[in-house]
């Protein structure tokens, strides 16, 4: 297995090398000083990958208290030897439940966001935090995006893992088959051209910030947009946004830049245990909204309204809005069932700072 991922990472690295020392065209970052993509950069993609679950019900916000240590060791140890962890959680259920798009029953579709988070936002999020690395002037801006996707990738299992113990098959499908395969994927010029072009897929994540009364992680989750344009006009688009969320609706172009996009969908509100022993998941799913705007794929406003009971209702405005001389700030509010608000502010570069 470990041949394998070095096989693959090197074949990344060599397919990818000659790229990014002739780079001319952009497809996924391009230095834009407002929305989402005036945020990006490896510090907010590893506060919003690793700790996305941070937003479901009873995960906890309080970063400080995961089991790290416990947790690291079990990861490890089923990557080391996944064919024990697969062959004990059952390798046709394995691939029906975790790498097979066939079943799409809830309690079978672990699969779904393998596809969608893992294999083509994570694949996008790789070409463009090369891209990222590219535009500032790294040196082996491709070896830096390779560290930085190892690195928020395993804090992601990591943090999902929390306190279990024993074979676990989730971390395998999601690093071995989907993160590795979406970095190879996204190691193609076609490939690109397609997700910046055709389909049009775009990082829209939150503004993860800290509270100021409890430090805890708050704002924060990785959502990763797409759209299709219909082919009879040039104006309306399909549009679809994953996350823990999944929203399906329409984008509307505006002017020659600008697109509002609207959709309704489901929300993850948290997990419920299918199987203890094999760690085996599926979502609690409530009602979701999402009201959109952006200017050329970067966001600039967000709002949604769920069955949540910790965000029944979150605005996020982000930098470029508004403008206070030559500083603009993002800004966001959350709003509990019980109208308990948290507010926030943000920069460009830094976490943001909540109160709460």
């Amino acid at each position: 297995m470990f041949r394998f991922i070095l096989t693959a990472l090197l074949f990344i690295f060599l397919n990818c090398t000659s790229i990014t020392a002739q780079e001319k065209k952009y497809y996924f970052y391009s230095g834009k000083k407002y929305g989402t993509e005036s945020q990006f950069n490896p510090l907010s993609l590893i506060l919003n990958g690793s700790y996305d679950v941070a937003q479901i019900e009873g995960v906890g916000r309080d970063i400080t208290k995961y089991p790290y240590r416990h947790a690291s060791r079990e990861i490890f140890r089923n990557l080391t030897d996944p064919i024990f962890s697969i062959r004990s959680y059952g390798t046709q259920h394995f691939f029906m439940d975790q790498i097979l798009p066939i079943n799409f029953t809830p309690n079978h579709g672990q699969w779904w966001p393998n596809y969608n988070l893992h294999l083509l936002g994570g694949g996008m999020v790789y070409a463009r935090t090369t891209e990222w690395y590219v535009y500032h002037g790294f040196p082996a801006p491709v070896l830096f995006s390779i560290g930085t996707m190892a690195a928020y990738h395993l804090m992601n299992e990591i943090v999902e893992n929390g306190n279990f113990a024993g074979p676990n098959v989730d971390p395998i499908a999601d690093i071995y088959f989907f993160d590795i395969g979406g970095m190879i994927l996204f190691s193609f010029d076609a490939v690109k051209e397609f997700f910046s072009e055709k389909v049009i897929l775009a990082d829209w994540s939150f503004q993860p910030s800290f509270s100021l009364r409890d430090g805890t992680l708050r704002n924060n989750g990785q959502y990763f947009s797409f759209k299709w344009k219909f082919p009879s006009s040039d104006k309306w688009h399909l549009f679809y946004l994953a996350g823990i969320d999944a929203i399906v609706g329409t984008s509307y172009k505006t002017d020659e830049f600008s697109m509002f996009s609207v959709g309704f969908g489901f929300r993850n509100k948290k997990f419920e245990v299918l199987d203890a022993g094999k760690n085996r998941l599926t979502a609690k799913l409530v009602w979701n909204v999402g009201i959109f705007y952006d200017r050329e794929n970067s966001l600039l406003a967000s709002a949604f309204f769920s069955g949540t009971y910790a965000d029944a209702a979150t605005l996020n405005i982000y930098p470029g809005v508004v403008h206070l001389g030559n500083f603009s700030p993002g800004f966001f509010v959350t709003v509990s069932q019980k109208g308990e608000p948290t507010f926030g502010i943000t920069t460009r570069w830094t976490p943001g700072i909540a109160w709460n």
